[in-house]
């Protein structure tokens, strides 16, 4: 065991060179308090430790020091044989957001081929904006597993290179999981709607309801004035969280060509989709949806009540 001559890091070192895992773990909880460049050393040497337990502390604690100096050990820790520890390790790479991480986390990227360490891989380099990071994600949209395929499209939406917006709507229409298709339809947000106008329409008609979902929010953010007449169809969807999302974005729209439809969901059985019909109407800010506004001053639900008066005091202003 390696002697060192901060007394309070050479009592952890003799912790974690205990025969109890019990002690050994509170080695590796008494290292986050230690502040010494050098404890960097004993966690590793966690993180590799042949109790589960103490390999799961050590991954939760990473976060906690540089993480150049942790990235290496918490990708090798993306294949641990304990499924916590993946976990934490991968979480822990997410949050490390550290510019210095992202060569060996593209090196690891190449060379591996498990699902779980990919997908973790991706997940890091997402908030890093890393340019090398754009050819390998491309080529992750044709992994087997969905799980990689959705880190992937995370990774080109946070790029935001027009280039990569082809691959991104051929995933979003065609992707044969509908969590993958709802996350390159919320990616699409970085194009202009002349751009991906059309296709984000055809997906408010997607067979899944959170792709449906992801088109109408994807809509309002583009404020792609064109999908109007979709969206005021799509607040007919046999889900109710589909026809919220299309009320919200034709809110956001601000056409008064909606009113008549707003007026119609201010109305219906489901509070929630009331209350976004009200603040739909009051974002607008058009005298024809006053009649709309006042009956739901009267609502059974406080919170419809609630934004009835916003709304109301959106339309004094406005007359």
């Amino acid at each position: 065991m390696k002697t060192y001559d901060d007394p309070e890091l050479q009592a952890i070192a003799v912790k974690l060179a205990s025969d109890d895992p019990g002690i050994r773990r509170v080695g590796v909880l008494d290292l986050v308090d230690s502040g010494e460049p050098e404890a960097v050393e004993l966690l590793l040497l966690a993180l590799r430790d042949s109790d589960t337990a103490v390999r799961q502390e050590a991954a939760k604690v990473v976060d906690e020091f540089e993480a150049e100096d942790m990235a290496d050990a918490l990708i090798a820790a993306l294949g641990d044989n304990d499924e916590v520890v993946r976990n934490a390790a991968a979480h822990a790479l997410a949050d490390l957001k550290d510019p210095a991480v992202a060569e060996p986390l593209l090196e690891a990227l190449d060379s591996s081929s498990d699902g779980f360490v990919v997908a973790g891989i991706l997940r890091a380099l997402k908030p890093l904006r890393h340019p090398g990071s754009q050819r390998p994600a491309l080529k992750r949209l044709g992994d087997t597993d969905p799980v990689v395929r959705r880190e992937a499209v995370g990774v080109i939406g946070w790029l935001k290179q027009p280039e990569n917006l082809p691959a991104l709507v051929e995933t979003a229409q065609h992707d044969e999981d509908p969590e993958v298709r709802r996350a390159a339809t919320g990616a699409l947000v970085y194009a202009s709607p002349q751009q991906v106008g059309q296709a984000l329409i055809g997906l408010l008609t997607d067979d899944h309801w959170q792709v449906r979902c992801e088109a109408a929010n994807s809509i309002g953010k583009l404020d792609h004035q064109a999908a109007l007449p979709a969206l005021m169809d799509a607040t007919r969807d046999e889900l109710w969280q589909v026809r919220e999302k299309a009320v919200d974005a034709l809110g956001k729209l601000g056409s008064a060509q909606a009113i008549p439809v707003l007026g119609e969901c201010s109305q219906d059985a489901m509070s929630n989709l009331r209350k976004a019909a009200i603040g739909a109407l009051g974002t607008i800010g058009h005298s024809d949806g006053l009649p709309f506004v006042q009956s739901a001053m009267d609502d059974p639900d406080p919170d419809v009540r609630k934004l009835a008066r916003w709304a109301m005091s959106k339309l004094d202003n406005a007359a």
